[in-house]
């Protein structure tokens, strides 16, 4: 028999999901919890995608479908505690729709960032679209219209149409 290697602590919520799985769910993630704790298994890490950091947790597949997953973090312990690290529980969820995920954000109380190198390349704009524009004088009351070019073959004067 093997000692625990780590503390273990979760959010209430956590242990309510654990509960409110199937039995068969149920028994396979505490089986899963087992071994974490006395450390003969580790999640994958997770990282930070479209503005949701969960980088700093970990993921577990429950069963062999996997169509469950735990989401924990290790941790360090409370002083008080025996062990120096501890194992916590964030979510017992279904894959289905990124539902673990979404609930260990919200749980660990996590805002979105869009401030992302993706969702900025998404918010600007491509300097090729920008119609130019010019101001008429306020001598000549005439109205010039914004010029806005086609996409088409571009031509090169010795190689022809380019493509």
């Amino acid at each position: 028999m093997s000692f625990p290697k780590f503390a273990f602590a979760a959010d209430p919520r956590a242990l309510d999901d654990l509960r409110e799985a199937p039995t068969e769910i149920r028994d396979l993630a505490l089986l899963a919890l087992q071994d974490l704790v006395h450390g003969e298994q580790r999640g994958q890490r997770l990282d930070a995608r479209n503005g949701w950091d969960l980088s700093d947790c970990r993921k577990l597949y429950v069963d062999a479908k996997v169509d469950w997953r735990i989401v924990y973090q290790e941790r360090p312990a409370p002083s008080s505690a025996e062990h120096k690290r501890e194992i916590f529980l964030i979510a017992m969820r279904p894959r289905a729709g990124f539902e673990a995920y979404n609930t260990a954000f919200h749980r660990l109380g996590r805002t979105r960032t869009t401030s992302t190198p993706r969702a900025v390349a998404a918010r600007a704009r491509s300097p090729r679209n920008v119609p130019t524009r010019t101001t008429p004088s306020s001598a000549s009351q005439q109205r010039i219209l914004p010029t806005v070019t086609t996409a088409g073959p571009a031509l090169h004067p010795q190689k022809g149409a380019s493509r």
